[in-house]
This record gives structure tokens, C-alpha cells and sequence, in this order.
């Protein structure tokens, strides 16, 4: 008799159970922390770090680069559906949002970078921080918002100034790279590869938005089809981008940025990736927690707080001076700085990429990063909601 026909025991579950039950625990503290209240993205984030090493040790960060195109692909699928909300004849005839934005990118960034250069982080470091930090996490901007069904005048300037801060907040970390680039190879590699990522980037979103639009002529984006469709399309992006080695952030914000442009009518959005995306969200949060340690946690606490609070001054500075001339009296203006606040899985990305190039300027990075996208990926949801439901531009009936 074949002894193979009969299961092993123990059993062997093999590496698909325990992602399984992380991936339950994860849903369950995050409808958890829905009942008493708090953004269920909260509670992805908090079951990220008790599974990873900081705690129960599921997951490092071998599993983190191991399921790296789950996350790279996350992210481009919600920077992709944010930059089809994206208006770019809006901002052009809504002058003072782009002065609000630029106030507060500004602002986070002087601030951001003094204080870590006061506190003697090194320049190198502090520019790293300081670029990092003026970024806002798009996922959790997306969910809150969605979660709450938010819209209005906050929110809809809230989703354009998360967009333009990932875009700005990417390319100012890849010229510090480009700089690190000239210290260790020479100026031409400072100059060319920046170029090269920008350029890149810009042209690979033009080639996603021409496929987009292309593929919307033979299937309609908001049947089951059009779902697999855009699914393959966006894979194969990334893939592109990879082989390229382009990051995968900017080229999806761009492409959907685009198709906002080329067509103005709303946009049918399939239902279908509600579902699919909420899933990608609570995998990636699950995953991210891998990247957190408690020697590198700890290591970087002290800055990490300190950045928090200078970035917080910047956000918050910028969206009150410039706030009321864009037409937010200060009540949103205050919600739309401290909307901002929440930093999260790209930030956290951002910095594993800078440690992959660089190890030893990447080893002094990630601690303070770590520290900030523990306490903003867990708190900066939080705010954001108090924020859009302060302004009373939520629909479900939820009050301060």
C-alpha cells in the first residue's frame, strides 16, 4: 500500500496556514477597533507590529521582501485610483491649494530637517527624514476616507494634497539618492540616474494611461472582465517598472493623473475592487509590521518623536496660512493640516529602499523612520477621522 495516500502527522500545513491566521487576526483587530470607533486601518496597522518581530515574531523582514509585489502592487493600486480623482484643471484654476500645498511640503520640510540637523542627526539623515516626512500615507487617506464615505471641500483638497505630497515626497528622497550617488560614484551618476528615474517614471505613466484608455475601449472598467483587466494591466506595470528598476510609486499616480486629464466624466470605478483592494490594504499593513524591530524601534525613538513633531508644525502651518485665501475658513483649514498627519507602509518602503543601496547611511535612516510610521500609522488614522468628521463631511452620520 501507498503510505502516501494517508496525511502526515503531525500535519505539515505548510506556509500557506500561519499567512492564514495572521491574515484573520489582522481582519478581526480591525473590525475591532470599527466597533469601538477607530479607523479599522488602525487596527491593521497594531496587528502588523504584534505579528511581526516586534512581538510574536510571525514575520520578518525576509518575509517582507519575499511578498514584496503584494505591497508594491497595493500601493500602485491606490495612487492609481488616486490619481484618476486627481484634477489637474482644478489645481490650475485653484490657485491657492497649489500655495497650500506648497506651504506645507515647505514647511515640512525646513522644519523637518532643522530640527534633526539641530539635534545632530548628520544632514545626510536629516535631508533623508526630512523627504520622507513630507509625504502622507495614501492608503490610509484612501481607506479613512472611503470608511467614512467622506466628500466636501476638506476632503476633496485632503486626496490632492496626499497625492502631490507621495509625488513630491518620492522625488526628493530619489535626488538625496542621486547625491549619495555622486559621494560614492562620481556627478555623473548624481545627475543622470535622478534624471533617468524621473523621466522614466513620467514616460511608463503616459504608456499605463495610453493602455488604460485603450483597454477601457473593449471592456468596460466597472464589469467583472474590466476588473481582470486592470488587474493584469496594472501587474504588468509593475513588473515593467521593476525590470527597469523605476519606483513603482510614481508611474500609477502619474497614469491615473492622466486619465483624469484626457477625460473628465466621472469615472466608473469597479465595484469589485473595493473588495479586492480592502484585502490588498489588510495583507500590506499585516506585512509591514515585519520591518519593525524592537533594538531598531527603540534606537530611533527619541528622533523619530522629535521629526513628528516638526513635521506636524509644517503640515499644520502650512494648511493654516494658506488655507483661508483657497477658501477653508480655519476650523477646515486646522482639519486639512491635521488630516495630513498619517505615514505609513510607502514611508516605511521609501527607507528599505534607501538600506538596500546604501547600508550603513540606510541603518541610521530606518530607526527614525520605524519610529515615526509606528506612531502616525497607528494615530495618524485616528486623526484623520477626527478631522473629517469635525468638518462634518462624512455620510454616515458620525459626530464629534
Amino acid at each position: 500500500m501507498d503510505l502516501l495516500i494517508w496525511p502526515d502527522w503531525p500535519l505539515a500545513l505548510g506556509a500557506l496556514f500561519p499567512v492564514a491566521i495572521a491574515l484573520v487576526l489582522t481582519a478581526l483587530v480591525g473590525e475591532a477597533g470599527g466597533r469601538f470607533g477607530l479607523p479599522r486601518v488602525s487596527g491593521y496597522a497594531l496587528a502588523g507590529l504584534v505579528l511581526g518581530p516586534l512581538v510574536l515574531g510571525w514575520f520578518d523582514i525576509n518575509d517582507l521582501a519575499g511578498h514584496r509585489l503584494v505591497i508594491d502592487f497595493t500601493i500602485a493600486l491606490v495612487l492609481f485610483e488616486l490619481g484618476i480623482r486627481l484634477d489637474v484643471r482644478w489645481l490650475a484654476a485653484n490657485r491657492w491649494v497649489v500655495a497650500t500645498s506648497t506651504g506645507e511640503i515647505a514647511l515640512t520640510f525646513a522644519l523637518t530637517f532643522g530640527a534633526l540637523w539641530a539635534a545632530g542627526t548628520g544632514a545626510g539623515v536629516a535631508l533623508a527624514v526630512a523627504a520622507i516626512a513630507v509625504g502622507t500615507s495614501p492608503v490610509i487617506l484612501m481607506h479613512v476616507t472611503n470608511e467614512l464615505r467622506a466628500s466636501g471641500q476638506t476632503t476633496d483638497r485632503l486626496l490632492a494634497l496626499c497625492a502631490l505630497n507621495v509625488a513630491v515626497s518620492v522625488i526628493l528622497l530619489k535626488l538625496l539618492v542621486g547625491a549619495l550617488h555622486g559621494v560614492h560614484s562620481g556627478w555623473q551618476l548624481a545627475l543622470l540616474h535622478p534624471l533617468y528615474l524621473l523621466l522614466g517614471s513620467a514616460l511608463a505613466g503616459a504608456v499605463i494611461a495610453a493602455a488604460y484608455l485603450g483597454l477601457r475601449r473593449l471592456v468596460d472598467p466597472a464589469t467583472e472582465q474590466g476588473l481582470v483587466a486592470m488587474i493584469a494591466l496594472l501587474l504588468a506595470a509593475i513588473a515593467l517598472l521593476s525590470a527597469l528598476r523605476l519606483p513603482t510609486a510614481l508611474a500609477p499616480l502619474f497614469a491615473g493623473a492622466l486619465i483624469k486629464w484626457r477625460d473628465r466624466r466621472p469615472h466608473l470605478w469597479p465595484q469589485q475592487f473595493g473588495s479586492f483592494g480592502g484585502v490588498l490594504v489588510i495583507v500590506a499593513f499585516m506585512l509591514a509590521g515585519a520591518a519593525v524591530t524592537a533594538g531598531e524601534l527603540f534606537a530611533g525613538a527619541g528622533i523619530g518623536l522629535l521629526a513628528i513633531l516638526a513635521r506636524a508644525a509644517g503640515k499644520l502651518g502650512g494648511a493654516m496660512a494658506f488655507g483661508p485665501p483657497s477658501g477653508l475658513d480655519l476650523r477646515k483649514s486646522l482639519a486639512l493640516g491635521v488630516g495630513l498627519m498619517p505615514l505609513s507602509v510607502l514611508a516605511l518602503l521609501q527607507a528599505v529602499d534607501v538600506r538596500l543601496l546604501y547600508p550603513e547611511f540606510g541603518s541610521r535612516l530606518m530607526p527614525i523612520v520605524i519610529a515615526m510610521t509606528v506612531v502616525l500609522g497607528l494615530l495618524g488614522p485616528i486623526a484623520t477621522r477626527r478631522a473629517l468628521i469635525r468638518v462634518r463631511e462624512t455620510r454616515r452620520g458620525e459626530t464629534s
